[in-house]
């Protein structure tokens, strides 16, 4: 748990740090030096095939047309401003159904560090990428059988979401 703890930590300062103003970023948001470690495992990066404001308003209508909550929007980069910094584009959704998410956390209640779940939509030099959880191997960290729970259909989900935001 610690290393898993640990990876997520440096992977989150990586992609941080790759999506501030000025940097250029010929590389993916998760570095290979880290792609062995459970938490960059468990990410799905994706480019999006539009800016960065259509990524999110696709992203948002896709959310909202689901029997989903959306229970937060982070603009990191305009807390960034409102605090003198800079950071290239970045906004979180923080979304759920708890039909969906309260099995996961039957099945093992640290689960609810993960969820409710997350997508994050930043813009980088090569363009816009499209963040997300992959179920499976999330579970898989927490020790739950993917197929003990509704994995398959949340994935399908969240793979469909993710399709109609980068479309």
């Amino acid at each position: 748990m610690k290393q898993a703890l640990l990876a997520a930590a440096a992977i989150a300062a990586v992609s941080l740090s790759a999506c501030q103003t000025g940097i250029t970023q010929n590389q993916p948001v998760i570095s290979p030096e880290l792609a062995d470690q459970p938490a960059a495992q468990a990410l799905i990066a994706e480019d999006s095939a539009n800016d960065f404001a259509a990524t999110v308003s696709k992203l948002r209508a896709a959310l909202e047309k689901r029997p989903l909550t959306i229970f937060a929007m982070v603009e990191h980069s305009k807390g960034a401003a409102d605090s003198g910094l800079e950071l290239a584009p970045s906004t979180l959704f923080i979304f759920g159904n708890p039909k969906a998410g309260t099995p996961l956390m039957q099945a093992n209640p640290a689960l609810g560090m993960e969820l409710p779940m997350k997508i994050l939509v930043i813009e980088t030099s090569s363009g816009v990428q499209v963040l997300r959880q992959d179920i499976g191997a999330l579970l898989n960290q927490y020790g739950v059988a993917p197929d003990s729970v509704n994995a398959g259909k949340i994935e399908d989900t969240l793979s469909g979401i993710v399709a109609e935001a980068i479309g």
